[in-house]
């Protein structure tokens, strides 16, 4: 069954770390599980100590949030830093208590053959980390971004090939980069192991509330439930008022799943 799960990014206002009220409004608020994201200040991963990683882990299992996952999106292609940081945060997730990373990569900058072996070789890096730390690595596409839509993603997973690779399907990035997303999802199969929920206007990279844009998200749902998806979806909303609109649209997505189930 398709779990519906909080991101910590968009309740960044909330110490995660420290009174973790991120965790607390996020089980407040209705979702399954929780994605802990460590892009902000105080959840960099080089910053990290022991303790706040226990008390997280800690609170999540209190809390009963499942499932979790930890996601870190930064430009570890060019950046030798983030590089650094990405590697970092693939060997703290076993701490976390999670076993699934959730990553991007960058806009394209040239688009030719050299960018694409770099990014394999970026990426070698990190599956070695995550292979020796029981770690699954859920790519995700996103518009413009060497790794750009299915077809890429396919190419990606072949010259990468590892049951630590995974899929992270954001809904709304396959509705913008695919020419046919529900034939995207059966392509992608069982690699896909986590998603991000949102919807979009055709041909605009902005993330909507899942009840409003152009994406039929019923049949999403649909075709998830077709190849077998048991993972969970995270809202993926950055100009919302996180905690205004989680519940409706949590209400809304669970009658879309339930459809799809029944279907």
């Amino acid at each position: 069954m398709i779990k519906l799960m909080g991101r910590t990014q968009p309740l960044e206002r909330y110490p995660a770390l420290e009174a973790l009220e991120a965790l607390e409004v996020i089980k407040r608020l209705g979702f399954d599980g929780v994605e802990v994201c460590l892009e902000t200040a105080e959840m960099a991963p080089d910053g990290l100590t022991d303790a706040k990683i226990a008390a997280v882990r800690e609170r999540i299992a209190a809390l009963g949030l499942a499932p979790h996952s930890v996601g870190y999106h930064k430009d570890y292609i060019y950046d030798d830093r983030e590089l650094a940081r990405t590697c970092r945060a693939i060997e703290l997730t076993p701490a976390f208590g999670a076993e699934l990373f959730i990553y991007s990569g960058t806009p394209k900058r040239t688009g030719d053959a050299a960018e694409w072996e770099r990014m394999l070789a970026r990426t070698a890096e990190l599956l070695n980390l995550a292979e020796k730390h029981g770690v699954t690595l859920a790519q995700e596409f996103e518009p413009g971004f060497i790794v750009g839509s299915t077809e890429e993603l396919l190419r990606f997973f072949e010259a990468l090939p590892s049951p630590r690779m995974a899929a992270n399907l954001d809904l709304g990035h396959l509705f913008l980069c695919d020419p046919d997303p529900i034939a995207s999802i059966r392509a992608i199969g069982a690699k896909a192991v986590h998603g991000h929920v949102e919807n979009m206007a055709a041909g605009v990279h902005d993330h909507l509330l899942p009840s409003e844009g152009d994406m039929d998200l019923g049949q999403y749902m649909e075709a998830l439930q077709a190849i077998g998806f048991d993972g969970g979806l995270a809202l993926d909303l950055y100009k919302h008022d996180y905690e205004s609109v989680a519940p409706g649209e949590i209400a809304y997505l669970r009658k879309l799943i339930a459809a799809a189930e029944e279907r």
